[in-house]
This record gives structure tokens, C-alpha cells and sequence, in this order.
């Protein structure tokens, strides 16, 4: 471990030299980079020391015990590193907060931005409680959500291959069946090409590709659904796809994204989470209603808009199926989906409670 550097203000070092009383209430604010992180530490409502370390759980850690009778409270923004530090800190019995960059409020204008800067506004922000902490999954959880996410990347390197191959063909002059015929009638027409050497080359080239992804397409959707029948999820699975236009696969998905659905209190606050609300602008006798927020995880809100589609197709829940009809000849049939795809998550999200209070045992535990 190399030598945690102090870089401290004019008297801080005598001050920290002090350290806080036992039983203070400290708070730390982390503000972290690939090669380093830097520090903020205040106690009795004052700065009282600032140092930068290179970036490692093991200095964070030096740091942490350099104050046992303190009750410390750390904070850092979302990065790309995860969630390691904060499961380290958990696992000590350290208090930690997650913060969503956007969520932490800027003073517009021309301003000096620097890491020390940062992190001072930051600890300064955690001590008002004036900082929200996002929500932090367990371990195993974050690790079996690995899998839906590669599952659906796959599956757009596998379209991106085919988009490929045809704007290929189409540079050549030859456009074979639509895509609405889909992917194997297009295969069997691209057999009966005759092209020139290097162009099937390219081609062959893409096919691999292609096949490539769909085989981890396949492999990763059998972990999936070896997840769904395991004796942890089976139950809440069960529960998600009694919902018309949800299967084993989307319930697992979700399961796995949301991990916790005692933390969406109200019933719009989990479709708030999706982006699936729309904007609002009110003033007085104004009140204007615009696109969808469009926040949170993509990939779900994608995942439940085609649930949205299978419900209506299907027709077996009429209240979905009629609120589409309802809202389609008025709205449009995108924004009706929309619509739709906000009260299917509310409906999954009741079934999911009754499940939980039926079998608490055999969901997934929470953090």
C-alpha cells in the first residue's frame, strides 16, 4: 500500500491531529477519479480536514480507521467503478450514500471546478442533508443482473450484424425480403446470391459475426431461465407472468433490475423510476404535458413498452386492451403504448407485493 498523502489547508493538520470526540457524528466525502481520490472530513459543522489518496479501497480503508470512535457517514458520486467501495463499507459497519451525479445541484454560471472544490461542496451538501442516496443492490444481485444486460446486448450485436449484411446487399442492388418477413426468410434468399468474391467475403465475414452473438444469445438466455425455475425466484416469476404480455424471461429481467420493490412507496413512483411519465410544466391556469422523463434504466423501459405491445395484441387483460383503444384514435398508437406500459407496471408491480406478502421467504433479500 503506498503512503496516503496529506494535502491539507493552512491549521487542518492540527486540527485533525484532534480528531473528533467519541460518538461525533462525522462526514466524509470521497471524490473519486481512475488514478486518485480526494477527501473532505467534517465534524462539530466545520471543514476539518482535506487529503487525497491514490484511488484503492485500501486507502479509503487507512483512512476510515484512522477515526474508530467516529461515527462516519461517506459519500461519493456514482462512477464507473461500481459499487465495491460501498459494499466494503457496508461490511464494516461504515454508513454510506451513492449519490446520482445529476441529482447533486450546480450553481449556474462561470466557476473554478476543481476535485478539492468538489469535494468540499459535497461533504458540505451530505452534513445539510441536503444528498439522496441511490439505491444500492447486494452483491449477488448485481452479479446475476449481469446477466439480463449482456442478454440484450447480444441481442443487438446479433440485429446490428443483420443491418449490416443487408445495407451490404443493398449497396449491390439487391434488397431481398423486408424485414418484416424477418430474419430466416432473408437467410434462405442471401443462399441463392451469386456475388462476386470479395463481396462474399464481407458477407461470410458478417454471418460470423452474427452467429457468434446468437450462440451467447443462447447460452445466456439458459442461465436466465436456470435463474427463473431456482427456488429463490421461482415464486416472484411465477407471480410477474400471471400478467398478460409478461414471460418467464421479461419477469426475470425485471426481478433482477429492480431487485427491491418496497422501495417505489407510491403507486407512480415506480413508473417515474421507468421514465415512463410524462413531463409537466404548471404555472397558475397553466399546466402543459410533454414527452416522457425518459430517466432510469433504457433497456427496461424498452423491455416493458413490447410487454405493453404483447398485452394489447393478446387481448386477455381488457383493461389494458381497452385503455389502448381508448387512447390510440386520440393520442396515437405510440403514445397509447406509453400508457399502457404505465399501468401494466403498476399492475406488476401489485402482483409483485402480493407475492412478497404470501411467500416473503423465497424472494430475493434487499439492502
Amino acid at each position: 500500500m503506498q503512503r496516503i498523502r496529506v494535502v491539507a489547508a493552512a491549521g487542518q493538520e492540527q486540527m485533525a491531529a484532534k480528531g473528533p470526540a467519541d460518538g461525533t457524528m462525522g462526514w466524509m466525502a470521497i471524490d473519486i477519479s481512475r488514478s486518485k481520490a480526494v477527501y473532505c472530513l467534517r465534524w462539530n459543522g466545520a471543514e476539518q480536514r482535506r487529503l487525497s489518496t491514490p484511488m484503492a479501497i485500501e486507502h479509503v480503508g487507512a483512512l476510515v480507521k484512522q477515526y474508530p470512535g467516529c461515527r462516519l457517514h461517506v459519500a461519493y458520486e456514482a462512477c464507473g467503478f461500481g459499487y465495491e467501495l460501498a459494499w466494503w463499507l457496508k461490511e464494516n459497519q461504515v454508513v454510506v450514500s451513492v449519490i446520482a451525479p445529476s441529482r447533486v445541484e450546480r450553481a449556474p454560471g462561470p466557476r473554478v471546478k476543481t476535485d478539492r472544490i468538489d469535494v468540499g461542496k459535497l461533504a458540505y451538501k451530505l452534513e445539510k442533508g441536503d444528498l439522496k442516496s441511490i439505491y444500492i443492490p447486494t452483491r449477488t444481485i448485481h452479479e446475476q443482473r449481469q446477466l439480463g444486460r449482456a442478454y440484450a446486448q447480444c441481442l443487438k450485436e446479433r440485429k446490428r450484424a443483420q443491418i449490416r449484411i443487408r445495407s451490404l446487399m443493398q449497396e449491390q442492388g439487391r434488397l431481398g425480403p423486408l424485414p418484416a418477413r424477418g430474419w430466416t426468410a432473408y437467410a434462405t434468399w442471401l443462399t441463392t446470391q451469386a456475388l462476386p468474391e470479395p463481396v462474399r467475403m464481407c458477407v461470410d465475414a458478417h454471418l460470423r459475426l452474427r452467429q457468434s452473438a446468437d450462440q451467447e444469445t443462447k447460452l445466456l438466455r439458459a442461465q436466465l431461465y436456470k435463474l427463473a425455475r431456482s427456488q429463490t425466484y421461482k415464486t416472484l416469476v411465477e407471480a410477474l407472468t400471471t400478467q398478460s404480455g409478461v414471460g418467464w424471461l421479461s419477469a426475470i429481467r425485471l426481478i433482477l433490475e429492480l431487485a427491491d420493490i418496497e422501495r417505489f412507496p407510491t403507486t407512480d413512483s415506480l413508473p417515474h423510476y421507468l421514465g415512463l411519465t410524462p413531463s409537466q410544466y404548471s404555472s397558475g391556469e397553466l399546466d402543459h404535458r410533454g414527452h416522457i422523463l425518459k430517466c432510469g434504466p433504457a433497456a427496461l423501459r424498452a423491455m416493458l413498452l413490447q410487454c405493453a405491445w404483447s398485452a394489447v395484441c393478446q387481448g386477455h387483460d381488457s383493461d389494458l386492451a381497452d385503455r389502448f383503444a381508448l387512447l390510440a384514435p386520440r393520442l396515437g398508437r405510440k403514445r397509447a403504448i406509453v400508457a399502457v406500459a404505465r399501468r401494466l407496471v403498476i399492475k406488476l408491480a401489485r402482483h409483485w407485493r402480493n407475492a412478497l406478502a404470501t411467500a416473503p421467504a423465497q424472494n430475493p433479500p434487499a439492502v
